[in-house]
Formats: structure tokens, sequence, C-alpha cells
């Protein structure tokens, strides 16, 4: 595992160095382009993903438009609730600009937690976060933010 990975993103700084050397010999880091979905809304996702640098929006569909927010929170980690509960995510992570990124295979990551229940501690800080995210974006678009609001056209 490199150092600059190590204890950097929010799930492993919440392991200790074996699980953390575990996880890591499954990793796969890639640059993805700008305009890449890391994350799609309805799409069962088939890894976690790992922001290591660069800018990604998340966005998530209104009845009429969608609201989002862009983040360069490196060590982010997305597709975590979608990967234990099963259920589709209902947010869109997309690269605002080119972005380092790290993925760690779904089945990995469950036959972890299955083996290592005190993972799920780390897994609750994660999710947590993104609570802390989510709550942001509905606090901001119930002021009608205009720098979290983006319209999306309607369809034909």
């Amino acid at each position: 595992m490199s150092s600059e990975i190590q204890n950097t993103n929010e799930l492993y700084s919440g392991l200790g160095p074996d699980l953390q050397r575990e996880l890591a010999q499954h990793e796969q880091r890639i640059t993805a382009p700008k305009g890449s979905p890391l994350i799609q809304h309805g799409v069962l996702p088939d890894h976690l993903v790992i922001l290591n640098s660069g800018t990604v929006r998340v966005s998530i569909s209104c009845k009429q438009h969608a609201v989002s927010i862009t983040t360069e929170q490196a060590g982010k980690v997305f597709g975590m609730r979608a990967a234990i509960s099963g259920e589709l995510p209902e947010i869109d992570v997309t690269c605002v600009e080119p972005c380092t990124i790290t993925t760690l295979p779904r089945d990995v990551f469950l036959e972890l937690l299955k083996n290592h229940p005190e993972v799920y501690f780390a897994v609750a800080k994660v999710l947590s976060a993104d609570l802390q995210i989510a709550d942001h974006i509905l606090r901001s678009h119930s002021r009608r933010a205009p720098s979290l609001l983006v319209k999306v056209p309607k369809a034909v």
C-alpha cells in the first residue's frame, strides 16, 4: 500500500494497519477524466470509490431539478451505503475535472466486513459523514442557494 493512501481516506483511517494492507491488495488506482461518472443514480456500483485528488459533483434529483455540491475532499469514500445495503444509489457523483481515484471491489469489501465486524465502526463514520453532506445539501437547498442549485432540462 502506498504511504500516500494509507490513513488518508475516511474508511482506512478507522482501520488497523493489517486491515488496510488487506484492502490495499485489491485496490486499483486510476485517473478518471473530466465528466466521468463515478457513481450513477439507480446503478449498483461494483466498487467503492475513494477520491484521492480532483473535484467531483455530488447531485441528487428532485422533482423538477437537481441539487448538487462539489467537493475536493481527498479521502472521501463514495458508494458505501449502496455496497452495504444493496440498494441502488440515489446520487450521481461525476468528475468536474480529471480526478485520481482508488477503487475497491464491493465483494472484497463485503467479505472483509463479514470476517471483521469491527470494521462497522469505520463504516459508521463514513455513513455519518454522508449524512452531514446530505444535511448540507438540504439546508442549502431550502435557502435556495443558487451556487448549489443546478437546473436539469426536462425530458423531451
